[in-house]
Order: structure tokens, then sequence, then C-alpha cells
């Protein structure tokens, strides 16, 4: 596993209390990960709330997961988070290659994780409609579900909530920036999860690629928002680790 520590700093964005977060990015997995070999992938800030995030190959689910996570570690007690997709792509063409929150335990590759998935139902490059579920480990090293299908058709941009009560997490999505939200539960699929995770967890954005490796999964996600008096401020200098290199950025977190 490889991954690359940020040097954030703050912005000024009214009307909110805007508080300089640091963030990390990870590459998490490798030649053995679910759908891989996982190759890597990037985080491209745009403007002051969001990103571009890339990953080829692997995948969020049961197994030795293979994604690319932009996160903030520490966060502790209620929080919740609020983000929109406004494009994903998946080049060559794949069903799963999926991107949204991921809250986990940690950023090994058999972590237990909360990952609300959105697939790219709506762009040529979806060979099927799949829409979003929550996804769920509850164990390190076990299997994730539910399988199949999610909540769909999605029109973008999609605004999704995930919220989190004690070890409750329940999402809901939006297709007007968040005015007025939808359930994402359809059939057997749920929009809530339960996991007990063990004291402080790291939140943030995950993508994978899918289809064996081939697969570059390709997504702009603005607006994120983390709310929650567990979530830690501050701007910090870190260390760059590996071959890649510093990246710059603000993101915003609303308490």
């Amino acid at each position: 596993m490889r991954y690359l520590l940020l040097i954030m700093f703050v912005g000024i964005l009214a009307p909110f209390a805007i508080a300089g977060l640091d963030w990390q990015v990870a590459e998490i997995g490798g030649a053995d990960s679910e759908q891989g070999p996982y190759g890597g992938g990037s985080v491209k800030f745009i403007g002051d709330d969001g990103f571009t995030i890339t990953a080829k190959g692997g995948d969020i689910w049961g197994g030795k997961i293979g994604c690319t996570l932009a996160y903030i570690k520490g966060v502790v007690g209620d929080f919740t988070v609020q983000y929109t997709v406004e494009e994903h792509t998946g080049d060559p063409p794949t069903t799963w290659t999926k991107v949204g929150v991921m809250v986990a335990q940690d950023i090994k590759s058999d972590t237990p994780y909360v990952f609300l998935a959105s697939m790219p139902s709506n762009h040529e490059t979806a060979l099927k409609d799949k829409g979003t579920k929550l996804v769920t480990r509850a164990e390190r090293g076990g299997a994730a579900g539910p399988g199949s299908n999610g909540w769909a058709p999605l029109k973008w941009p999609v605004t999704y909530k995930l919220v989190r009560k004690g070890d409750l997490f329940t999402c809901l999505l939006s297709f007007n920036g968040g005015t007025a939200w939808e359930s994402i539960a359809k059939g057997d699929k749920k929009d809530n999860t339960t996991v007990a995770f063990k004291g402080a967890v790291v939140v943030g954005i995950a993508i994978n690629g899918h289809n064996a490796g081939k697969t570059t999964g390709t997504a702009r996600v603005t607006n994120i928002t983390i709310r929650g008096d567990g979530v830690p401020g501050g701007s910090t200098a870190v260390e760059v680790h590996g071959k890649l290199a510093t990246r710059w950025g603000d993101l915003k977190t609303k308490r």
C-alpha cells in the first residue's frame, strides 16, 4: 500500500465557519486486490471544496480492497458527510467502478468499512445501470454486501448525504443540490447499515476502477462538507511518502 500525505490550507468561505483539515491520500491495495491489480490513482484538488479522483483497477468489496482514498483521520463520534458527484466515468467501460464516501477503521486493505457506492449509471461508459447502494464490511477481512443492483437510475449531478449516529449509518440522495432528499432503499437494499467501529475512524471519498485491473475510474466530486464535533481541524505540513508528488488544495468543514 502506498500513501501520500497532503499539506492543506484554510480558505475563507462565507457563510460557513471554515477550519483547515489535514487531508491525506492513500493508494490502498496492489496486485492481490479484488479486481486487481490495483495500479494506483490520483487526486487533483479543484476550487475550494472538491477534487477529481481516479483509480486504475481494484474494487471496494470483500477480500483485499483496491482503491484511491482522500481522507481525514481521527474522526470520532457522530457526523454528517455531504458531497456532490458531478461526473463519474470508466475507461474502458465497466459496470462496477464505484465512488463515494467511505468510513473505515483504518487504511489497510482488509479494513472494516461503510461505503456509499455510486456507479456511472447514466454515462456511456457504464455497461449496466447499477445506480447507488450502501456497501458494508463489518468484520476485518470479511465479506461485503449487499450484491447486485442498487437504487437507479441516477441523474448527474447527484448529491449524497451520509449520517452517523452511534453505530448506525444512514444515507440519502438528492438531484437538486440538497433541497429535497430521497431514500436509496430499494427492494432488498436498505438506506442504512450498522457497523461497530472501535474508537477513531477515517472518513473520506474513495474510488475503484475494476475490470481485472484494466479500467480507470474517474470522478469529479464537489461541495464536500463534514459536520461533527469530533471532526479534527487544523492545518498541518506533513511529509510525502514514496515517489508521489505533494499536492495542494482546500476542503471545507461545517460544524
